[in-house]
């Protein structure tokens, strides 16, 4: 996640001790060996409500036949808890279609585990959100595709848009913090105006814009993904609006997510408009490294196999039936998990030479398999020129980039 509205406006939202965490220094009594603690997006079940045409874990209207059961569930919070992990996400599927969802988190909340929750809020009534509010829930995260005819055409269900609203106004007048989720596409990017003002109108603290990943049935939209000018037109537009916001006095907190290139247009942004803000916000970039799948990102799925994010779920790390999800990590004796933590000598040559490539660290790997069918292949979605990345043409570079 990149926050734009930090980068850019100085917003601090409080949480960024949570999403920076990984930079301390180790522990030298730490008996896992200083190895990265990453924030664990635990996908409970495979069973969903809707259809979306973009769900990256290709849910399916009833659970899987193998997802860990209750008792398993505990044990794997327990052992996250006792790993050190900055929260847990508890996602899907659509979480709270398992019965025992809420009984998870109010486990994981009862244990000191920062805990939030991915959902579509179609199950988020009065009386879920009065229980998601007495457990514990400090924050959901709630997907928004754009317009109501767009939201609910991608979602497969009419009047999903508004049942969607609903929980979101359910869930602010508990107190419970909101984030939108839209994820962008050449179908939905002329949305992108009214998603911000439906954050303002609605109380929300917090907009994630996604670049699209191909993973699950998003990789069938692959087609529609944003062109290279289309994409720098829609960050352009997000630094616009979150700059309007935070002038206005109305600070909502945005990101994008899933696209590592953006900390290179918003670094470049602010080498034009403020140098020596920009000074200090590459420092920033150079220390967080740009993208930490397998490192300070996580996924456990509904079949307790472990992956390197929440969109590798085509590769198996391990399983948490098998191993504690803390040995799978720590040890990382998977070969994908030990490159991912020191993989620049891995990247493309492209990405070698890239003068970026400490703030972006080789972007998406699950993208970058999907579009070559090589994992440490080039990431399509990387829209900088190269003038922009090598300050030259590319042909003129070394051999290395071959």
């Amino acid at each position: 996640m990149l926050s734009v509205s930090n980068l850019l406006c100085n917003h601090s939202a409080g949480n960024e001790r949570l999403r920076y965490s990984h930079l301390d220094k180790a522990d030298p009594n730490d008996p896992f060996h200083g190895a990265p603690r990453p924030v664990v997006v635990w996908a409970v079940t495979k069973a969903c409500n809707l259809r979306c045409v973009h769900c990256y874990a290709s849910a399916t209207p009833g659970p899987a036949p193998d997802e860990l059961s209750h008792e398993q569930g505990l044990r794997v919070l327990d052992d996250l808890k006792a790993f050190g992990i900055p929260a847990v996400l508890f996602s899907g599927g659509e979480p709270l279609v398992r019965p025992d969802t809420l009984d998870l988190i109010r486990y994981a909340t009862s244990i000191g585990l920062n805990s939030t929750l991915s959902t579509n809020g179609l199950l988020i009534d009065d009386k879920m959100a009065d229980s998601l509010a007495e457990i514990g829930l400090r924050y959901a995260g709630i997907s928004v595709d754009g317009i109501p005819s767009r939201h609910d055409k991608l979602r497969g269900l009419q009047g999903a848009h508004a049942n969607t609203l609903q929980a979101i106004d359910r869930c602010r007048a508990r107190g419970i913090r909101v984030g939108v989720r839209f994820t962008v596409t050449g179908l939905n990017m002329d949305d992108l105006d009214q998603i911000f003002d439906m954050c303002l109108e609605h109380d929300v603290q917090r907009l994630c814009v996604y670049h699209l990943a191909y993973a699950g049935r998003g990789g069938s939209m692959a087609k529609v993904d944003l062109t290279s000018e289309q994409t720098r037109e829609v960050v352009d537009r997000i630094f616009e609006r979150t700059a309007k916001c935070h002038e206005e006095n109305r600070p909502l907190e945005v990101l994008t997510v899933d696209n590592h290139a953006d900390a290179a247009y918003v670094l470049m942004h602010l080498q034009e408009t403020d140098p020596e803000r920009a000074k200090e916000v590459e420092a920033r970039l150079r220390g967080t490294g740009g993208n930490r799948s397998g490192c300070n990102i996580a996924a456990i799925d509904p079949s307790g196999f472990v992956h390197y994010d929440q969109f590798s779920w085509h590769y198996n790390c391990g399983n948490v039936k098998e191993q504690p999800f803390s040995k799978i990590w720590s040890e990382a004796t998977d070969p994908r998990l030990a490159i991912l933590r020191d993989r620049k000598d891995q990247l493309p040559g492209k990405c070698q030479a890239c003068r970026f490539v400490g703030v972006c660290n080789g972007n998406l790997r699950t993208r970058a398999e999907a579009a070559t069918g090589d994992w440490l292949g080039m990431d399509p979605s990387c829209y900088l020129t190269d003038a922009e990345t090598y300050g030259q043409p590319v042909d003129t570079l070394e051999p290395v980039l071959a």
